[in-house]
């Protein structure tokens, strides 16, 4: 599996697999604005044998990286790519000196939650009805420390 940055000519393969994942996928834009953004933007994608399964995107905002989306293509979950992206970006922010890492999940996503607790992020707040009536976010946080 390879980690790699994300370009603006992923965006196509990135829809695909948010389509697949998600109820309520996010737009052409809203990649645009975060791969395309060579100042604030995070992007990265885990590819095999040249097909993107999987990505990450976020901003930074002053010493933090914020994850914004994550995504594996179902057919490649429970691989651990998850957990790969998800530790890409920590060395991208230990590398860059950032403080900490946030992101939101939907409470009632125990295989992320989970996943983030195992990679040392600290539940620290809710959004109520942050993905609609009734769904709720958990904020969850890592500081980032020298190691």
């Amino acid at each position: 599996m390879l980690i790699r940055q994300a370009h603006v000519e992923d965006i196509s393969q990135l829809l695909d697999i948010e389509h697949y994942c998600y109820d309520d996928p996010w737009p052409r834009e809203a990649f645009e604005e975060e791969i395309g953004n060579g100042v604030a933007g995070i992007g990265m994608v885990a590819e095999d044998d040249g097909i993107i399964v999987g990505f990450i995107t976020g901003l930074t905002m002053a010493q933090e990286l914020q994850v914004h989306n994550i995504a594996v293509h179902p057919d490649y979950q429970g691989r651990g790519i998850g957990r790969q992206l998800m530790e890409a970006v920590d060395a991208l922010g230990r590398a860059g000196d950032y403080k900490r890492i946030s992101l939101e999940v939907r409470q009632d996503n125990d295989i992320a939650c989970k996943l983030y607790m195992s990679l040392g992020f600290k539940a620290v707040g809710t959004r109520k009805d942050f993905y609609g009536p009734g769904q709720d976010a958990s904020l969850y946080t890592k500081e980032l420390t020298a190691e």
